[in-house]
């Protein structure tokens, strides 16, 4: 019996399920159940930053209110913030990246910040986006930057805060990052910080406009790829969801029809790709083309 289209979970009902499960996980420590969270994820083919803000995020958001509410303890909010780091450092593990770009960002709080989550989902989207990242955590005094950033000369300095409360840090670290002779890229991040009266800088709400603002500023990104850039993002993809399915590349070949040296090629970015072969591995692995393409509106973007 064939079940209507409108019978099945829309998207956003899936990721409010999964968000309450993971929040069940994460109260309890349960790292297995947590990390079998993230896998269905994946085979429900949520995006690498959907994850992160609208399971993740959501879920800590959720624990937090708990703990300002006096439902939980701040022993229980710990222990659900240290099992969601391990959840983030997963997500990008079994994410598909992109090719180095040749590029280097350099992430912090900035002084007095100790709130680090969000600096941290975006050095992993960073790395997935094809960055070398140094992310250096919380609070990192400004005279600290300045000297880090004169002796790895990154092409970005991240600079991330969550809270009112560190604006004057913001701009005195600003200030004098601007003053570095050849002076990096500044990217300021924070939900509930503004930052119009700050010139020469970029600045973002949210991690999805921000990495969109590095991608536009550094012609980065899935729509900058070249040929070979493609295929070894649809090789990697192939490889993820062929392990997630626990299988080889020998029973890939036979469900596919093809040769397993064939498939080792395609893992690989060596091998060319014609319509009818794609077809025949999504099929296989029972996914769509777009689950195997990486694509703009796909892997990476919500």
């Amino acid at each position: 019996m064939l079940i209507s289209s409108s019978n099945q979970p829309s998207r956003s009902s899936q990721k409010i399920r999964l968000s309450a499960d993971l929040i069940e996980c994460l109260l309890a420590g349960d790292m297995n159940k947590s990390q079998s969270i993230i896998q269905e994820s994946f085979i429900q083919k949520l995006t690498p930053i959907e994850i992160y803000t609208s399971i993740i995020a959501v879920s800590l958001n959720k624990i937090g209110d708990m703990w300002h509410e006096g439902a939980i303890s701040i022993a229980h909010e710990h222990l659900a913030s240290e099992t969601a780091m391990k959840l983030i450092d997963l997500v990008a593990e079994k994410s598909p990246h992109l090719s180095q770009n040749g590029l280097t960002a350099v992430v912090a709080c900035v002084e007095g910040e100790y709130h680090t989550m969000g600096a941290k989902l975006f050095s992993k989207l960073l790395e997935i986006d094809g960055w070398s990242v140094h992310y250096l955590g919380p609070s990192t005094p400004s005279k600290d930057l300045v000297i880090y950033a004169k002796e790895t000369s990154p092409d970005v300095m991240v600079i991330s805060t969550s809270t009112k409360k560190t604006i004057d840090h913001v701009k005195k670290c600003v200030g004098e990052l601007s003053r570095i002779s050849g002076s990096p890229l500044i990217l300021v991040g924070g939900s509930q910080v503004h930052f119009d009266d700050m010139a020469g800088i970029l600045a973002t709400n949210d991690l999805k406009s921000g990495i969109m603002l590095l991608e536009s500023h550094f012609k980065t990104g899935p729509s900058h790829q070249s040929l070979n850039d493609i295929l070894s993002g649809i090789g990697k993809n192939i490889q993820e969801m062929r392990k997630l399915r626990g299988l080889n590349q020998g029973q890939l070949a036979n469900a596919a029809g093809v040769d397993r040296a064939y498939i080792s090629l395609i893992e690989n970015g060596k091998q060319n790709l014609t319509v009818a072969g794609l077809v025949k591995l999504s099929d296989a692995l029972g996914v769509s083309l777009t689950g195997i393409i990486p694509a703009d509106n796909d892997l990476w973007r919500l």
